[in-house]
């Protein structure tokens, strides 16, 4: 396409985007280049399409239809010796197929869960656990180089409380009496399960001599010591393994204060009663933000800025914040601090995961058990086990609501899609498996050109859409096509599989379809672990 654009075009300075159109009868691509370039060229869209489309035609290698729809999209079809030369590609690239250069490199830092370290991690925390760890993994095939983050929230009042709390609950365990915990403390029953943990000796020296203040700052340190730990083993067994942690704490006062100086350089705080504030409705938010208060203390909206800062001072040329449903409010203060750091409108781009109920025969369920209100991460991974919970959450875009249906996740039948797609997988190791055992000829050396019938050309074009697949879910930052392809995948598998005896009398074809099969397993295999979900061998 883009060399037909630098043929008809040179200098144009436009370049094609394809797609893979929602309705199968669309073709097996599209492009809406022509309307891109109506304006440049002063020309109608249909023309210019028409033009292109001509020219496209005489590769009858390449396409089997070129066609001009509605106002200039430009549909094609894809040629069936050109799938077959796809499916070589496939068999070729096995891991690495479905990867591309389309990032160009580009540092992208996704950071996502930064869950506070106050409790267990709940399943809206365990649905940005998929999101992000799947959006990661896309954009670095997509061709970036994209860094996870989880952001510990371990400075400010909440960690107070939580110090305050765990020294009540200590307390409680060494014959105390019933733990008083403070107003806006946390009551649940977590914190007797850690307290009850710790080593008496080491924990009452390190409690002596202190005042009741500096005892709670004590247990605060050690309450986010071992909630994170518990954090981290909860999102491990769930697949989730952050390029780094980085904690608030960190950024006192070195980088609190140079963010500041940033600030106080390109003109951007104002003095008002005593306070420094940020007119941070010049880059439009709501209202503007004070950065330090009357008393000298900076606010946590300056420790946030200088968080990102300190994102830009390490190389990110774009950052990803993966926000819970409850932190919607601070997307335009934070847009405007980064603007107005010279960063630009787009260099921070924030994303919100949505609430998430869980249901069971149509009815919200609560599985928590010792977690006060909590509904856990680890509850979740229990019930219906850390593929079933990932694939799941990818289903529908993260801004959606999900109602998860506990029920459906448990069956083991083709009603459940993860189950569906793992299925494929292994009917698919298990074909290969029997097939060697047979001594059927491998698929090595294959001529594909035996491979005529729909179904199997069918299931070659899906095939080959998978770095299509992969570049537009990273770009579009939307995993759940990835997990809607892969159901396609399967689906035109189970189709080939029913209409095209694999092994078969004709040595030849046999080869072929093994070929094909083999193709197949591969493309499931990598959209799988871009999930971080198992492609089993056996069911």
């Amino acid at each position: 396409m883009n060399e037909a654009l630098a043929r008809l075009h040179p200098g144009a300075g436009v370049s094609a985007d394809i797609e893979i159109p929602r309705e199968a009868g669309h073709g097996d691509y599209a492009t809406n280049v022509a309307m891109n370039l109506a304006r440049p060229l002063r020309r109608a869209p249909r023309a210019i399409a028409e033009a292109l489309a001509a020219d496209l035609r005489r590769r009858d290698d390449l396409f089997a239809a070129v066609e001009v729809a509605g106002p200039g999209f430009i549909n094609f079809r894809v040629a069936p010796a050109r799938l077959r030369l796809g499916l070589a590609s496939i068999l070729a690239a096995g891991p690495a197929w479905g990867r591309s250069d389309a990032g160009g490199g580009k540092r992208v830092q996704v950071e996502f869960v930064s869950a506070n370290p106050t409790g267990p991690l709940n399943v809206v925390n365990a649905r940005a656990a998929a999101f992000g760890g799947t959006l990661t993994r896309l954009l670095a095939a997509a061709g970036h180089d994209a860094r996870s983050e989880f952001y510990v929230n371990d400075v400010g009042r909440q960690i107070d409380l939580l110090g305050a709390s765990f020294l009540a609950r200590y307390r409680e365990t060494r014959g105390g009496g019933d733990a008083v915990i403070p107003e806006g403390g946390y009551q649940g029953e977590y914190l007797r399960d850690l307290a009850a943990a710790l080593d008496p000796s080491d924990t009452d020296a390190l409690l002596a001599g202190k005042s009741a203040g500096e005892a709670a700052a004590a247990m605060a340190a050690l309450a986010v010591e071992r909630v994170t730990e518990w954090q981290r083993r909860d999102l491990a067994a769930y697949g989730t393994v952050f390029d780094r942690w980085f904690y608030q704490h960190e950024l006192y006062p070195e980088a609190v204060e140079r963010a500041l100086a940033l600030f106080r350089e390109r003109g951007e705080v104002e003095e008002r009663d005593g306070a420094l504030w940020f007119a941070s409705t010049r880059y439009g938010d709501d209202q503007d933000r004070v950065l330090v208060r009357q008393n000298g203390q900076p606010t946590y909206f300056l420790a946030d800025v200088a968080y990102h800062v300190d994102k830009h001072e390490r190389g990110f040329g774009k950052v990803i914040d993966i926000w819970g449903p409850d932190h919607h409010g601070y997307i335009g203060r934070m847009k405007a601090a980064a603007e107005a750091s010279g960063y630009g409108p787009d260099w921070l781009e924030v994303l919100i995961v949505q609430q998430v109920n869980l249901l069971s025969g149509g009815q919200p369920v609560k599985m928590s058990k010792r977690r006060g209100e909590f509904i856990t991460l680890e509850d979740l991974i229990e019930e219906v086990g850390k593929d079933t919970a990932i694939f799941f959450f990818l289903q529908r875009r993260a801004e959606s609501h999900l109602d998860f249906d506990l029920d459906l996740a448990r069956k083991q039948s083709d009603e459940n899609p993860v189950f569906y797609v793992k299925y494929a997988h292994a009917r698919i190791s298990g074909i290969l498996r029997k097939a060697s055992e047979e001594g059927a000829p491998g698929p090595e050396g294959a001529d594909t050109a035996l491979l005529a019938d729909e179904r199997e050309l069918a299931l070659m074009k899906t095939l080959l859409q998978l770095p299509s697949v992969v570049a537009g879910a990273a770009e579009a930052r939307e995993p759940h096509r990835l997990t809607n392809y892969l159901r396609d995948v399967a689906q035109a598998f189970h189709l080939f599989y029913h209409h095209c005896r694999v092994v078969g009398p004709d040595a030849g074809l046999t080869r072929a379809r093994l070929a094909l099969t083999e193709g197949a397993r591969r493309v499931l295999a990598n959209g799988l672990a871009l999930m971080d979900i198992e492609a089993p061998e056996r069911m």
